[in-house]
């Protein structure tokens, strides 16, 4: 990390930033995402930002195994499914042929990528909280991309989800979770690997929570994970999966 990172992104500065809301203005993982250009010499989920090693590509299916099932059990063939951070279209060229996908992202670059893989379906560009969607969803869902909400708008996110879903809609999110009590006090406010009670606390304003567990081996650890899978950088091994229906 350099020296203004330091500065800049730091306990104190981001609580400060915090409690005042300015954190949704000056995160820098946003421009990151949109400064983004497809490499063409990495494979798509590279591109997405996961790697092709083993335990990568187990803790993913587990994922996209629980999110097929979920989605049998809360939404009709074809019902209008949204998903949220969409990047280059890996989980919609999954599911296109059962539901109506619908993409959403940041990155011009991302969409780019996904419309060449999915050239009939429909993508919004830009940030979520701010797009007026012409759909109802009947479910949302969301692979590792809740850590970049930033911690001041994760009401309005929750809410806005709520807003845009149908009755009894299902929502579905992965989220990189809280794994030392330092993260509770948000260090990096680009990358927020947020507790899972906090998220049950926000997230029950607006569904009915069915589960919040850790998305790898479904155990339970309510503000951080005391005994997280040991790692040298980010893994998606230590994630948490929060399944919620909207009230």
């Amino acid at each position: 990390m350099g020296l203004y990172s330091l500065l800049t992104n730091n306990i104190f500065i981001n609580n400060i930033l915090i409690a005042t809301g300015m954190d949704a203005k000056k995160e820098l993982a946003v421009g990151q995402w949109k400064a983004f250009k497809y490499d063409e010499n990495k494979s798509i989920q590279q591109n997405a930002g996961f790697s092709h090693s083993p335990e990568v590509e187990e803790s993913l299916s587990k994922v996209k195994t629980k999110l097929i099932e979920q989605l049998k059990l809360n939404v009709p063939v074809k019902g209008n499914v949204l998903d949220f951070g969409c990047g280059p279209g890996i989980y919609m060229k999954m599911l296109a042929n059962d539901y109506t996908v619908f993409g959403v992202d940041v990155s011009e670059g991302m969409l780019q990528s996904a419309h060449k893989l999915l050239p009939t379906n429909k993508f919004y560009l830009g940030n979520f909280l701010s797009i007026s969607f012409e759909e109802k969803y009947q479910a949302i869902y969301s692979i590792s991309v809740l850590e970049y909400i930033p911690v001041s708008k994760i009401d309005t996110f929750f809410k806005k989800c709520a807003e845009v879903m149908s009755d009894k809609g299902l929502l579905f999110i992965q989220y990189p979770h809280a794994l030392t009590s330092l993260d509770l006090l948000y260090p990096d406010r680009n990358y927020i690997n947020y507790s899972p009670e906090f998220i049950t606390k926000i997230a029950s304003r607006y569904f009915a929570i069915v589960e919040n567990k850790q998305s790898y081996d479904g155990r339970e650890t309510c503000k951080y994970d005391k005994v997280p899978y040991p790692t040298s950088s980010k893994s998606f091994k230590n994630g948490y999966l929060l399944i919620a229906i909207k009230k």
